[in-house]
């Protein structure tokens, strides 16, 4: 657990003002960019993002690490978007392709290695994006959530877990799952999957 983050973080729960602000410069791109691919837009990604923040400023006294920082930051970041969306049941259906192509400044792009795409075809690329758009959004919330966690957000399956209060093997599952749903979505679509 000696990574930066936490860290900071501990820094934090010991009264270092200095430290929070670099933490936010370092954890803020990756809110906004889980945020947005679960589906929110981009205001309402950076409401999220400041709420969380403001939830962990709050919480600072009582930070003790158990896990990696950035383990107990998405615990805190889905929480948020559950008590935001579920419970009002007015979760955005859809993740918009500008988050797929990586054209979101706040986050990571989404990569899919394994896909055989001709650099030099656009057009390609513009409808295989298109599809996994398509694909990704109509993924069940549950799937939705362990991808992000995974692929685009790199976390290990154990803290994927940690932060969905879920065993490591159901994490696994809905991932297989979601990987199924995407490649049956794109097969449908004419495109071959990866």
């Amino acid at each position: 657990m000696a990574d930066e983050e936490t860290e900071l973080m501990l820094r934090v729960a010991g009264g270092d003002e200095p430290a929070f602000e670099a933490l936010v410069l370092r954890v803020l791109p990756r809110l906004l960019g889980y945020f947005r691919r679960l589906g929110a837009d981009g205001a309402t990604a950076e409401d999220c993002a400041q709420d969380v923040l403001l939830k962990v400023y709050r919480a600072r006294a009582n930070y003790a690490p158990r896990a990696r920082f950035i383990t107990f930051l998405f615990h805190v970041a889905r929480n948020h978007w559950i008590d935001r969306y579920r419970h009002k049941k007015a979760g955005p259906p859809t993740i918009s392709t500008e988050v797929l192509r990586g054209a979101d400044p706040d986050g990571p792009a989404m990569e899919f290695a394994a896909t055989p795409v001709d650099p030099a075809s656009g057009s390609r690329r513009e409808e295989l994006l298109a599809a996994l758009e398509r694909a990704v959004g109509s993924l069940t919330e549950e799937h939705r959530e362990v991808f992000v966690l995974a692929r685009v957000e790199n976390l290990r399956y154990q803290e994927i877990g940690e932060i969905l209060g879920i065993p490591v093997g159901t994490v696994k599952s809905r991932m297989h799952a979601a990987w199924r749903h995407i490649r049956t979505a794109l097969h449908r679509e004419g495109i071959e999957p990866p």
